[in-house]
């Protein structure tokens, strides 16, 4: 039996019996209860230990509200399931919206990658790109926007950027005072209506569409990894983009777990004697991953060769001497000297 337990009381059956199998799905690593009696509950799981509870509003007031049986039932941590869509009061959540949602409330023991590769999966028309590089000065950055620009002349590309400090509002003069943790807060809030949500918190310059990006790395730092994975599982749900570049950066939580789900990896790197060391450091973490070698078939290491007048128009890249080797090596294949691409060993 495992040593943590998860325990979900509603009286609506149905509920507890799909959010419970949602749960125990997702490899949580807890023993997971259902109730649908307090009565029952209370007798049950009195002098018991509760790590994790959920518990319907009126489940909990008729359990441990003014003139309720005094049971002697705890739990760790627990959180009220409410009716009330607007709710954000802390240790309440909104209980009808998606079992991805809520898992990403309630904690980042519990995750929800596995929905996100069946959405991946459903909809294969969406490429999940990750773009990331334990290295700095790579061209990280430069290269996702210049990919991104030239895939969108194939279709609809959303480009995220996953760092804390990324000067795309200076670069593009994004005027808004919006960023990119209000989106995650209103998704939290309403996740059913993401596409409505995207649409005023992207922005498109020339064929690339921009999510707004983080005004400080403590925005990135605050995101649970367990939300970025319900954001990306839910945008794969709603078709409205064949292409998603992730720029993704060490300032994110759970990087390893958005690198998983992710389609194709393509990592910038150098070869001066310290940046081996590095990779070297970097080989060394991943090994220690649970999926790892998802992580390896996947990866692409990429050494670019020095480009002048990178930042001559920044909305234009595509045209840019990296460019044309991004439609030469990537696009099309083909080999061409100065532009390296290795599989990760």
């Amino acid at each position: 039996m495992n040593s943590k337990s998860l325990v979900i009381c509603d009286r609506d059956r149905d509920y507890c019996t799909a959010l419970a199998e949602y749960i125990r799905l997702s490899d949580c690593g807890y023993e997971v209860m259902t109730y649908t009696d307090p009565a029952v509950f209370c007798m049950d799981r009195s002098g018991k230990e509760i790590s994790l509870l959920l518990i319907q509003e009126d489940f909990y007031s008729e359990t441990f509200g003014t003139g309720a049986p005094g049971y002697a039932v705890t739990a760790e941590r627990q959180f009220i399931l409410s009716e009330n869509r607007e709710v954000t009061d802390p240790g309440y959540v909104y209980k009808y919206q998606s079992a991805a949602c809520i898992v990403s409330v309630i904690g980042d023991d519990i995750r929800a990658a596995h929905r996100i590769v069946k959405d991946i999966e459903r909809n294969r028309g969406m490429q999940l790109i990750g773009v990331y590089s334990p290295l700095s000065h790579t061209l990280k950055t430069v290269f996702s926007l210049t990919f991104g620009q030239i895939l969108g002349e194939y279709g609809p590309v959303l480009y995220i950027n996953m760092e804390g400090y990324n000067g795309l509002t200076h670069l593009f003069d994004l005027r808004s005072e919006y960023s990119l943790s209000d989106l995650v807060y209103e998704y939290s809030l309403r996740p059913g209506e993401l596409s409505s949500i995207l649409a005023r918190f992207t922005v498109r310059v020339n064929e690339l569409n921009i999510l707004l990006p983080a005004k400080s790395p403590f925005e990135i730092q605050e995101i649970e990894p367990s939300m970025w994975l319900s954001l990306i599982g839910t945008l794969a749900e709603t078709g409205k983009y064949g292409t998603v570049i992730l720029d993704i950066s060490d300032a994110v939580r759970g990087a390893f777990d958005i690198l998983n789900v992710c389609t194709d990896i393509y990592m910038p790197v150098r070869k001066d004697a310290v940046a081996m060391a590095k990779l070297k450091d970097f080989d060394h973490v991943l090994s220690k991953y649970p999926d790892a070698e998802n992580i390896k078939g996947r990866l692409n290491k990429l050494r670019f060769p020095y480009f002048e007048e990178m930042d001559a128009n920044i909305g234009g890249l595509k045209n840019s001497s990296l460019g044309r080797y991004i439609r030469q090596e990537i696009i099309s294949g083909k080999a061409e000297t100065g532009l390296e691409t290795e599989k990760l060993i």
